[in-house]
């Protein structure tokens, strides 16, 4: 009796901490209608506050909507709500109940107010704590309670499910994961006793994941292999297929509504039964980025989410005894892979780590178990190693999310260096900032390959393109018009008068020219400080450039008149002179080529 209650402890485990991490970050207190979730969430503010779903109202107070819903003026003037409206149904109840409980604190009944989320925090919460009680029972069926309390703390608290359960929750991953968690449980319960109850459940929450997320449908392979191979082979399954059309046809009816939804909402909204919501973005087939959505720095799922590395093991020990499991769950798997990592942003923006993947953490629970269960079954050594190594993963991905809420890891612009240099950082310090590296989105979408840095690639450019020089401060270098066009590494972004055009005078010497058209000069009248003021490119006007490594993008610039490197001069407001003796931090730049920038 006593084993019994291991896994029913993970779970009070999990909320413990859960709930811990709410209040001691006051998640409660914070908006977290953020980043996709303004799109997912529109339609209950819509519909049941302002009654108007084509969202008029919105012209009303634009100030207060404008970071609160985002939607497409499409062509016939109507306001399209981009993501679909399963996130929003899923919310339903929880909104309702906050609607209600404003109402009673005389609080304006608008949809945003913390007691809005908070009411849906809790769904979300209880959404997490659904899918994992019915989780455990699967589990349970295959493996030992012990297993199957280690599986579902690995799961929630070792992977970024935890941050979009919590931080996030109103995104759609949280939910999903939960939803097809007991999807799985109900599918196999219908394929075991053949009842009518679990397969309507089944079919419900499957229509719910879909209306969320479209590209679950593909799951559906995953169920057909399983029920396949649970079966014993294809003729045995279409035999209990046909034993069972008429509660399979009820199934349907209830699935299919589901599936009607978004379709009646773009009929209504735009007149087309089926409208392209993405626009401008699509699918790279010729160019999956599987590699980079694996392993990269940037945003790799084995990178950020190392324990998943358990579930890949798990496949292999799985192989003998549920080979339907491991074919269902390889088939969906690298099928998904293939369709993520072709979506031109394939890192997708701002989030922790891969987050589409969350949704298919489900599909890896068993795969997970079998691998901490072909460790944990060993002798003394390799279990105590085994658990040390899943307390190291879990207590990085712990302190990992931390670092992500505080920008200590970057939502988009990780690089290898930029990771091991802040792998343990508790503040961001400069040396860290300047190893970010942004993706070259634009060229993405073109179907361009990614720029690769090299002194032939920045020597080619010089006449196509203008470029930026960043400092050792992070501030773009920049020509000031109010200070007799002196140069100083002032600037936060990219401005008109930052950018320069690169002049090669012979095969080490270069020259600038600033945004007003004029060299950048050395002034030994002014302390031999940089001015864009000379008409045309003398000795003071030349330099030589230095490019510090292959494949990177550090330069330093040496004046041919002084002898003397450029240098970020933080005593003069972030000056740039041309006066250190030798290159240090304060003579490196950063060279940016601006390839949508055309010089003149």
């Amino acid at each position: 009796m006593k084993s019994k209650q291991y896994s029913l402890w993970s779970i009070a485990f999990i909320f413990a901490f859960i709930l811990s991490t709410f209040f001691y970050f006051q998640v409660w207190k914070k908006n977290r209608i953020i980043v996709d979730a303004p799109s997912y969430y529109a339609y209950l503010p819509a519909v049941f506050i302002h009654h108007d779903l084509k969202m008029n109202f919105i012209d009303k107070d634009r100030d207060f909507y404008k970071d609160k819903i985002w939607y497409y003026k499409i062509e016939n003037g109507n306001k399209l709500i981009k993501c679909p409206a399963g996130v929003s149904l899923a919310l339903l109840p929880f909104f309702m109940a906050g609607h209600v409980l404003v109402g009673w604190m005389d609080i304006p009944q608008n949809g945003y107010t913390m007691p809005y989320q908070n009411a849906m925090s809790l769904g979300v919460l209880l959404y997490l704590l659904l899918g994992l009680i019915y989780l455990r029972k699967l589990l349970l069926a295959h493996f030992s309670e012990g297993i199957s309390a280690l599986t579902m703390i690995t799961l929630v608290l070792g992977t970024n499910l935890l941050w979009y359960s919590t931080f996030e929750g109103f995104m759609s991953h949280g939910i999903s994961f939960s939803l097809l968690c007991i999807c799985m449980y109900m599918f196999d319960r219908w394929l075991r006793d053949a009842r009518l109850k679990p397969l309507l459940a089944f079919s419900a929450l499957f229509g719910m994941l879909v209306l969320i997320r479209p590209l679950a449908i593909t799951i559906l392979l995953y169920f057909l292999i399983v029920g396949i191979y649970s079966k014993g082979g294809f003729p045995a399954f279409l035999r209990f297929l046909r034993a069972n059309l008429k509660n399979i046809a009820i199934a349907l009816a209830v699935f299919l509504p589901f599936l009607c939804i978004q379709p009646l909402y773009w009929k209504y909204i735009s007149g087309h039964w089926y409208y392209d919501v993405y626009i401008d973005e699509h699918f790279i087939f010729s160019s999956p980025a599987i590699f980079l959505f694996l392993f990269s720095f940037r945003k790799g799922i084995f990178i950020y989410t190392p324990v998943l590395v358990f579930a890949i093991i798990g496949l292999v020990a799985l192989y003998r005894m549920q080979r339907g499991i491991v074919v269902a769950t390889l088939s969906v798997l690298l099928l998904t892979i293939f369709i993520l990592s072709s979506w031109w942003a394939w890192s997708y923006g701002i989030s922790w780590g891969i987050r589409p993947m969350v949704d298919y953490y489900s599909l890896l629970a068993i795969p997970m178990a079998a691998g901490l269960a072909f460790f944990m079954t060993k002798g003394r050594l390799i279990k105590g190693i085994t658990a040390t190594v899943l307390f190291l993963l879990i207590a990085l991905n712990l302190f990992q999310t931390w670092q992500y809420k505080n920008g200590l890891i970057h939502f988009d612009d990780m690089t290898r260096e930029a990771y091991f240099k802040g792998f343990f950082q508790t503040r961001r310090s400069i040396e860290w900032m300047d190893l970010l590296k942004p993706y070259n989105w634009e060229r993405r979408i073109k179907g361009l390959p990614q720029v690769e840095y090299s002194k032939e690639y920045f020597e080619n450019s010089f006449n196509k393109y203008s470029v930026e020089l960043r400092g050792f401060n992070l501030q773009y270098a920049a020509i000031n018009p109010k200070a007799q066009n002196a140069v100083a590494a002032y600037a936060k972004s990219s401005t008109g008068y930052s950018l320069f055009t690169v002049k090669r005078l012979n095969s080490g010497t270069i020259a600038l020219v600033a945004a007003n058209g004029r060299f950048l000069s050395v002034s030994p009248q002014y302390d031999y400080v940089l001015m864009a003021n000379a008409l045309s490119p003398g000795r003071m006007e030349q330099f030589e450039i230095s490019y510090l490594e292959e494949g990177d993008n550090r330069i330093s610039l040496r004046s041919v008149g002084t002898g003397k490197y450029v240098t970020v001069s933080p005593e003069f407001p972030n000056m740039l002179f041309a006066t250190a003796e030798k290159s240090s931090q304060k003579e490196i730049f950063r060279l940016f080529v601006l390839e949508t920038e055309q010089t003149q």
